[in-house]
Order: C-alpha cells, then sequence, then structure tokens
C-alpha cells in the first residue's frame, strides 16, 4: 500500500454508514466495509469528496489565498506551529488539520510527520492542497471534503489536531484524538493585522477573545507571537484583505484607501493553544 492508502485503511470511516474503508487495486475509488459497499471516487487531482454538508469557499476565494500564500508571507506561522507539534507527538505521528483549506500548513506539516490528513467543506481548497502535495511529492497525505463537526474519521484514530485560523470543534476532535493525543488551536492575536486596520479605518480596535475555545479539555500551553511583514504588490495586498472578515463587513470608501496602496507594512500576532486529551 501507498502512504495515502495506509492513512485511508486505518483512519477514515464510510461517512453513510461509518463503517472501515479500503481503496481499490486500481487506486482510483474508496469503498466501505459495509453491506452496502458504498463508493468514492478519487479526483483527478487526487482528493475525495466524503462531505455530507455545504459547499465551503469558493474558487476565487481559495485561489486569492494561494496567492498570498505562495509568497511564504506565513511561513514563520507555519513554522511556529510545526515546531510546537513536535514538542508534544514524535515525528511518525497522524496530524489531521481539521479546516485546512488549500493546505499551505498542512502540507509544512506533512514535511515533517510521518502522515497528514486535511478536511475542508471546499472542495475547491482541498482540490488545491492535493495538487500542491503532489507537485511536492508529499506521498503521506491525504484530502477529502469534510466538515470540521462531522469528520469521516475513526475514534481515537490520530495522534493531533491541528485546528488553524477555522472553526474549533472541540467535541469532535476529542472524538478522533486518541487518549494523551493534543489539539493544537491557532488563531489571531489581538494586534493580528493592525497596520492593515490602521489604513482601513479612522478608528482601530484589538481583537477580540476568542469565543470558541475548548472549555472540556485542560489547556497544556498557550503562545502569543508576532512579527513584521511587509506585502507588496496590489495583487498580494487584495488577496490578504480577501482572506480577513474585514473584507465583508468594509465600505467601498474605506477599501478605496487600500487600493492607493502598493505596499503594506502590518504587524502579524497569533496565538497557539495547546490541549491534551487524558
Amino acid at each position: 500500500m501507498t502512504g495515502r492508502d495506509e492513512i485511508i485503511s486505518k483512519i477514515i470511516k464510510c461517512p453513510v454508514c461509518s463503517e472501515g474503508v479500503y481503496v481499490s487495486e486500481d487506486g482510483k475509488s474508496l469503498f466501505c466495509r459495509g453491506a452496502r459497499r458504498h463508493c468514492f471516487d478519487f479526483s483527478a487531482d487526487g482528493y475525495i469528496n466524503l462531505s455530507r454538508q455545504g459547499t465551503g469557499d469558493s474558487k476565487e476565494a481559495i485561489n486569492a489565498r494561494r496567492l498570498f500564500l505562495s509568497g511564504d508571507y506565513y511561513l514563520p506561522i507555519a513554522q511556529k506551529i510545526c515546531e510546537t507539534v513536535k514538542k508534544y507527538v514524535p515525528t511518525d505521528a497522524t496530524i489531521l488539520d481539521a479546516g485546512c483549506g488549500e493546505g499551505y500548513y498542512t502540507n509544512k506539516l506533512a514535511e515533517n510527520f510521518g502522515a497528514v490528513l486535511g478536511f475542508d467543506l471546499s472542495k475547491f481548497g482541498v482540490s488545491a492542497a492535493a495538487r500542491s502535495a503532489k507537485r511536492q511529492g508529499l506521498e503521506n497525505t491525504f484530502y477529502s471534503t469534510g466538515s470540521v463537526f462531522e469528520l469521516p474519521v475513526r475514534d481515537s484514530s490520530v495522534d493531533c489536531v491541528v485546528n488553524i485560523f477555522a472553526p474549533c470543534a472541540e467535541d469532535e476532535y476529542m472524538r478522533v484524538l486518541r487518549e494523551g493525543g493534543v489539539l493544537v488551536v491557532v488563531g489571531a492575536g489581538k494586534n493580528h493585522l493592525m497596520g492593515l486596520k490602521t489604513v482601513l479605518y479612522d478608528t482601530t480596535y484589538e481583537n477580540g477573545d476568542r469565543a470558541d475555545l475548548p472549555t472540556k479539555i485542560a489547556l497544556t500551553e498557550h503562545l502569543t507571537e508576532s512579527f513584521e511583514m511587509e506585502v507588496c504588490g496590489r495583487d498580494r495586498i487584495d488577496s490578504l484583505f480577501s482572506m480577513t472578515p474585514y473584507y465583508w463587513r468594509t465600505s467601498e470608501a474605506d477599501k478605496d484607501k487600500l487600493r492607493k496602496i502598493d505596499t503594506l507594512k502590518t504587524e502579524v500576532e497569533f496565538e497557539i493553544y495547546v490541549y491534551r486529551k487524558v
């Protein structure tokens, strides 16, 4: 079996009947072991559709994120995530990225750990992620559509769940984590992208506290990290802006302020919370 097929047989469950699954001999389909033998086909890009819910981010939104992240502006975040995960699990661990988007952080994790699974509601996101993994020769990855609140993953089957700038579904993450496994939640800090907000708005405020952090599991570590970032070029600035919640609630007049600049300097501040399942 390939790395991908081993991941599937050990961890994935059928989203219809919850039975275990296996990959067909030709490697093109996934079958469940239940009486109905539910079948799911891999796309040409290498991902599979196991979602029973909505559609997630649009193709345009995913392309904008890919454009910005391809510049490695957020590489310090990815490096700190990998460094933090390595403190708690061995390098042969199985990592699940819940809400993986276009796979930027997922594929960075795959360069450092034994097996990595990425789930996102957006088929455009997991398609881009799977293509990127294929280009990089990362055969230890598996990408599928799926809601973070209803993952097609067996109980107690993964060593670590990472939740990066995505909704936190504590109960579901605790279900799929093995005993002793860790949950790593990453989100925006109080001063995240303050330089961007300063350009957009006359009055700026710090980001508020996150409302969906876990409450049923003990916090092991909390880190706050920051760095200065300079983004050059209208396309990259627009792509960054489209990744933020401000994109949807900013007036056209304020958006015009951003359109007038070709270089953006801003602080990037992010927080990492680590929880352990005991």
